[in-house]
């Protein structure tokens, strides 16, 4: 059954591109996160247990949580013949890489998380300007910018962004970037990078990480709008998207050119709300994408035990 689960992950990943090129997410950003998650997480852990079937090759009943690794470790030993042998180490083999992958990028990803809040903390030590905007940090320079600190609800802006903004656009950028941080993007956004980082030559990954970095601006824009009127936040992001000589840092959660005009023409011209229908349609395909790999995971073991269970 093992081929099964990849074949499920293959096919998984094969919906990517269809999901990339959809046009409801525009019309549920929060929904489309989700099923982004779930969609490369669901096709992550069908590698994983893809390789732990193998690993845990077995052709008699055993107990699952108590002989697992002395499965292993039989299969392994040969006890099982070398079809068994070679499938428990071809899944070990698997597996190990994985873990490695996941675990080399999460070391990255959290060495550069640690380096930009350091520079950020830095550049706040240095042109920082005491009081100047409540719920801010106002840092002395000539392009308009704002993010939200890595792993924290700090907020810093520039001067050049709090001398173009009026009041309402100044409240409706301070809005997105709380957004952010209520939202917990940066968990997501940094899942997805965690992802695309270990697996950079999988196309599913990559196209979830672009996507859910834009979808969480789409995000970040509906809640500002619950405090700010849509007119003050499109304002407010022309503003902050004017070509400047040079870029927030990747990773950081900032008001940026990226997809403006996208969202200019959401928040100018709101989408329909998608149906009750599709919606739970939605929910429902979230739900199967993270139960199905444990599910053909149980079938493969059923249909191991299967022809010794039954009477000769």
């Amino acid at each position: 059954m093992s081929p099964l689960l990849l074949l499920f992950a293959g096919a998984v990943a094969a919906l990517a591109p269809r999901l990339a090129a959809a046009d409801w997410p525009v019309r549920a950003p929060r929904l489309a996160v989700l099923v982004w998650l779930a969609l490369t997480s669901a096709m992550v852990s069908s590698v994983a247990l893809a390789g732990l079937s193998l690993a845990l090759y077995w052709d008699r009943t055993h107990d699952l949580v108590d002989g697992a690794w002395h499965i292993c470790l039989d299969a392994l030993l040969g006890h099982h013949g070398w079809p068994g042998r070679v499938a428990a180490a071809a899944g070990l083999l698997g597996l190990v890489l994985l873990a490695a992958r996941l675990a080399l990028s999460a070391w990255r990803l959290l060495g550069a998380q640690r380096a930009r809040r350091a520079q950020l903390r830095l550049l706040v030590r240095v042109a920082a300007v005491p009081g100047a905007l409540p719920g801010a940090t106002v840092i002395d320079h000539h392009e308009p910018a704002a993010y939200l600190m890595p792993g924290g609800a700090d907020i810093i802006i520039t001067s050049a962004a709090v001398e173009r903004l009026d009041e309402a656009e100044l409240s409706a950028v301070l809005a997105h970037e709380r957004a952010h941080h209520a939202g917990r993007h940066y968990a997501l956004t940094h899942w997805m990078r965690l992802l695309s980082q270990a697996f950079p030559w999988v196309r599913c990954l990559q196209l979830g990480r672009r996507q859910v970095d834009r979808l969480v601006e789409l995000c970040a824009d509906d809640r500002a709008t619950r405090s700010s009127s849509r007119l003050d936040v499109a304002r407010a992001l022309v503003t902050m998207a004017q070509p400047t000589s040079s870029s927030p840092p990747d990773g950081l959660l900032a008001i940026h050119p990226g997809d403006s005009m996208e969202r200019l023409q959401r928040l100018l011209t709101p989408p329909p709300a998608l149906s009750r229908t599709r919606k739970a349609l939605l929910h429902g395909a979230v739900a199967t994408l993270l139960l199905a790999p444990i599910g053909l995971a149980t079938v493969d073991r059923y249909a191991a035990w299967l022809p010794n269970l039954l009477p000769l």
